[in-house]
């Protein structure tokens, strides 16, 4: 499977640390297609085993109460099974897209041992963990999150429970990924999406790209 995968760049991490706005730069400035798991997951939902996917089914079913309103714990270990489950349909597209030109594949739900495990090289993948301040400061400028936080029993206990899962999974995001020597970047505003870019770049190797 690995030498299938040898076009392939991997762009993970956690939420709200700029992969779509990065994966945008590198697209503009490299013969890449990419790959948005996000945008993926609408047809996936039609995909879903309930005995595969069990995880998954439970959470796309679930309200925004019953996801918020529970122990960060829970939602920590809740998200991180829906990812394991939810990569095995991204492998699957992945395995089935062209090969004529690189392919970056970049979202959340992609975690350092499931792409560890098909990867060529290192250097062919990397996870942007924001800060904790980046993270609330970026959340806050997305409207629609009140509109989320608003359906739920308490939406201030829920928006502090998601805050915290988000700061949870990232930390775990960096163990994962450290210990399988995979690289990490840290985004708290200091440097630019576009200087950020210039750093994934370099590690992907692209500038050998023609």
């Amino acid at each position: 499977m690995n030498a299938d995968l040898k076009h392939v760049f991997w762009l993970g991490g956690s939420p709200c640390a700029g992969k779509s706005t990065i994966s945008g730069i590198l697209a503009s400035r490299f013969p890449l297609d990419v790959y948005h798991v996000d945008k993926a997951f609408e047809n996936h939902v039609g995909r879903l085993d309930s005995e595969l996917h069990a995880t998954l089914v439970k959470w796309c079913a679930a309200s925004w109460n019953e996801r918020w309103m529970q122990p960060v714990e829970s939602l920590v270990q809740e998200v991180i099974a829906c990812y394991r489950e939810h990569f095995t349909l991204i492998l699957d597209d992945v395995l089935a897209s062209p090969k004529q030109k690189p392919l970056l594949v970049e979202g959340t739900a992609l975690l350092p041992r499931e792409v560890a495990r098909v990867l060529p090289i290192r250097n062919q993948a990397v996870w942007l963990v924001p800060t904790d301040d980046f993270q609330r400061e970026h959340y806050a400028k997305r409207d629609w999150v009140s509109g989320v936080v608003g359906q739920c029993d308490d939406s201030q206990a829920a928006f502090e429970n998601w805050m915290k899962r988000d700061v949870q999974f990232a930390r775990w995001i960096v163990t994962e990924a450290e210990s399988l020597g995979c690289k990490v970047f840290v985004v708290d505003g200091r440097q630019t999406m576009a200087e950020t870019a210039v750093e994934v770049a370099a590690h992907f190797g692209l500038e050998d790209i023609s």
